[in-house]
Formats: structure tokens, C-alpha cells, sequence
């Protein structure tokens, strides 16, 4: 092997000058690292407008749900005064009938109609409502008293 000379060594060990005439050297597009991707700010943007959209349907939800019950509140309300006035004329309708049922107040609308209570009340005995298979009604119990009715049990409606 031939040892180089001192001079040669360093010239080759020596980095070219560039000259001003020499072609610029070639650049390269370097990515930078801090730029977000577009599909990364794509899915945020789409998590923010499904989050923004379920918090607004429900609210929309719940103010519809109260509206609901609040109609319902009024048509229960609507009902419940219905029922009030109608108990009242059932109750008006009770004290109606109770009043013309009275024996005084029957008495009097048939002697307005010209009807006289009996002078004497004779008593009647108690038939069978069944007859026997000879056809003839026989006489059963005690007998009954003609012209007046047995008085009816408080609150029996009657």
C-alpha cells in the first residue's frame, strides 16, 4: 500500500466549498409535529355537536313531559269540579225524594186530588203467593192490616 501524501489527505478530507455557481442542494417537506391532523379536530368537533344535541333534546324532552302532566294536572282538576257539582245535585236529588216520600207530604197531594182517608181500616188475611195443584188459594200466617205501610228503615232509599 502507498501511503498518501500529507496534501492529498486533506484535501479529501476537507468538505467541498460550494461554489456560488454549484446547484442549491435539495429540500425535503418536513411535517411538523404540533399540526393536528384534519381527522382528529374532525371527531372533537362531532363529539361537541352530539353532546350539544343530546343536552338540548332533552331538555326539549323534559319541558314537553312537563306540559304533558301539566295538561293532565288541569283535565284532572276539570274532572274533580265535575264530580263536586254532581254529588251536589245527587245530594239535592236524595233530600227531592226523601221530602215527597214523606207520609204528610203523600197525604197531602191526595187529598189535592180529591182521595179521603178511609173512615174504617179493615184487615185482610195473608195469601200465599203459591198455589197449591187444585187450584184453590189457601190462607196462610196472620193477617195484615189494610191502609197503612210499613214504615221503611233509615237510609234503606225508601
Amino acid at each position: 500500500m502507498a501511503i498518501a501524501s500529507p496534501a492529498r489527505s486533506r484535501r479529501a478530507s476537507a468538505p467541498a466549498r460550494p461554489s456560488r455557481t454549484a446547484a442549491p442542494p435539495r429540500l425535503r417537506p418536513v411535517r411538523p409535529a404540533s399540526r393536528p391532523r384534519p381527522q382528529a379536530g374532525r371527531g372533537r368537533r362531532l363529539v361537541l355537536v352530539a353532546c350539544a344535541g343530546l343536552v338540548f333534546g332533552s331538555l326539549l324532552l323534559t319541558v314537553a313531559a312537563h306540559a304533558y302532566l301539566t295538561q293532565g294536572q288541569v283535565r284532572l282538576a276539570r274532572l274533580q269540579q265535575q264530580v263536586a257539582v254532581q254529588i251536589n245535585r245527587h245530594r239535592d236529588l236524595e233530600l227531592q225524594v226523601a221530602q215527597l216520600e214523606d207520609p204528610s207530604h203523600v197525604v197531602v197531594q191526595a187529598q189535592g186530588l180529591g182521595l179521603t182517608a178511609p173512615a174504617q181500616v179493615g184487615d185482610l188475611p195473608q195469601v200465599s203467593l203459591s198455589t197449591p195443584a187444585t187450584g184453590t188459594a189457601t190462607t196462610v200466617g196472620t193477617a195484615t192490616t189494610v191502609g197503612t205501610r210499613p214504615a221503611a228503615a233509615p237510609g234503606s232509599g225508601r
